[in-house]
């Protein structure tokens, strides 16, 4: 390949890697979503662990995308999961992080546990570690459901 053919792919692969930094191609758009009232709510597989007393964890990367004219709050008590072991024994996991709020017409990321986690009290089985996640986010009177298998986020509206 000579300079010059070198030269132009180059600068091709350069505006196609800022066309899509610009449209979101490989961002929060690609990732399991839920879509409430103008209301879209994200979320990756997350980071999961265990503790000495046997606490879990459970911190996805969390998004909301506000498409209304009016703030988008989230309570505590709006946020909640399970975790199903491999026998079936569901364990409650409890929003452990403050409420979430969202202007209108904005997007904000949650990455770190102390934005966005939840946690199970004391003594589940380590292996629920491998367990099924659900992750529930209500607004509106309908629910965001987020089921993580281990391997890929699963979302759905009830």
């Amino acid at each position: 390949m000579d300079r010059r053919t070198f030269m132009k792919l180059s600068a091709g692969a350069l505006v196609l890697t800022a066309a899509g930094a610009l449209t979101g191609c490989g961002g929060m758009n690609d990732r399991p979503k839920v879509t409430i009232d103008g209301v879209v709510f994200m979320c990756e597989a997350p980071t999961i662990t265990v503790d000495s007393d046997h606490a879990v964890s459970y911190c996805p990367l969390f998004a909301i995308q506000n498409d209304t004219v009016e703030q988008v709050i989230l309570e505590p008590e709006d946020i909640a999961g399970t975790v199903t072991d491999m026998e079936n024994n569901e364990y409650p996991l409890k929003f452990a992080c403050n409420k979430l709020t969202v202007e209108p017409n904005s997007y904000k990321e949650y990455r770190s546990s102390k934005e966005f986690c939840l946690e199970s009290e004391k003594g589940v089985p380590a292996e629920c570690s491998d367990g099924t996640f659900i992750l529930r986010v209500a607004y509106h009177g309908q629910t965001a459901v987020f089921r993580y298998d281990g391997k890929t986020v699963t979302p759905s509206k009830e």
